[in-house]
């Protein structure tokens, strides 16, 4: 979806889309799939560009940092941006250049709204996602959903700085 600067009236527009995104990388490199995305908003022109505000609403499924089962999370944010239509790259960076982080440069006059709703996605990923507060994770040995039940496993508490000392309790 596209929101096309030159050709938006004084009065401004008013949309709300559902949009269709890629896949997401999380923040350990695993894969974030965007289930259904929402973006509403509305673009108005201003003095220093067309000031645009926008909600989005997003549900994502990724895998829970500890026991990596699949997690679906609901990101709700709301942003606002001021357009800046530029017509090269080159005046591109000279508005990135700029110290006021809401300016975005719109070469050719066409903003995508699907690049603003994955950055918004991508300011707003937990870094590590979990299931649950309560979830136990995966045994360390065998590797087993410590959730579904017990694996089984004895796990001795030692810490790692003294396990050099046990050989001598052992003997």
């Amino acid at each position: 979806m596209y929101l096309e600067l030159k050709e938006m009236g004084p009065e401004g527009v008013s949309f709300d889309h559902t949009l269709e995104l890629p896949a997401l990388d999380g923040a350990g490199g695993e894969r974030v799939d965007v289930i259904a995305a929402r973006l509403a908003g509305t673009a108005h022109p201003g003095s220093r560009g067309v000031r645009f505000r926008a909600h989005l609403e997003a549900t994502l499924e990724m895998p829970c940092s500890r026991c990596l089962e699949a997690v679906r999370q609901v990101i709700a944010t709301d942003f606002e941006l001021v357009l800046v239509p530029v017509e090269t790259e080159e005046a591109e960076l000279a508005v990135d250049d700029d110290e006021d982080d809401s300016l975005q440069p719109v070469v050719g006059g066409r903003a995508e709204l699907e690049a603003f709703a994955t950055e918004q996605l991508y300011l707003n990923l937990p870094l590590k996602p979990i299931c649950s507060i309560d979830c136990k994770g995966l045994c360390p040995r065998c590797g087993a959903n410590r959730n579904a039940g017990a694996c089984g496993c004895v796990v001795e508490d030692v810490d790692p700085r003294l396990a050099p000392l046990l050989q001598f309790k052992r003997r």
